[in-house]
């Protein structure tokens, strides 16, 4: 009913409070514009509450299709705007329609900010930190 999380300092976490407008890296948010769980008004409005750039991308799809609509899908299309205005009507009128699943634009966003594509370990471990256990690990037989 109330969501304490959308004002800075309103909720704590073991003492802490929490403010969204400190977390600084960049964020891609993606919402289905027929989404009949979260609303794409609302994840919108996220672009608002994190700090960084944000980039929102809104998909022609309900609430799992907008996620998992590959390249490809000659149904889909998405939706990008430029900017970020708080109001998601404002951002609708400017923005425009892709064809295509959003998942290229998703690779070149990351390509954007992850760097240099590094080889993959030759065994498993790292830095001198040896495996624990075998694949899966033991955690599967936790009940």
């Amino acid at each position: 009913m109330e969501n304490k999380l959308v004002t800075p300092a309103k909720l704590t976490v073991l003492g802490t409070p929490v403010d969204l407008s400190q977390v600084t890296v960049d964020s891609y948010i993606v919402a289905g514009i027929a989404d009949h769980i979260t609303p794409w008004q609302n994840c919108s409005r996220s672009t608002q509450l994190l700090g960084g750039q944000s980039r929102f991308i809104l998909s022609t799809s309900g609430h799992i299709a907008a996620l998992v609509n590959p390249p490809g899908s000659p149904k889909a299309t998405y939706q990008t705007g430029k900017t970020s205005p708080a109001s998601p009507a404002d951002w609708l009128k400017t923005a425009e329609s892709e064809p295509g699943s959003w998942w290229p634009d998703l690779l070149a966003w990351l390509g954007d900010r992850c760097g240099t594509d590094k080889p993959a370990p030759q065994e498993p471990g790292d830095c001198g930190l040896r495996p624990l256990a075998a694949a899966p690990g033991t955690y599967v037989f936790d009940s």
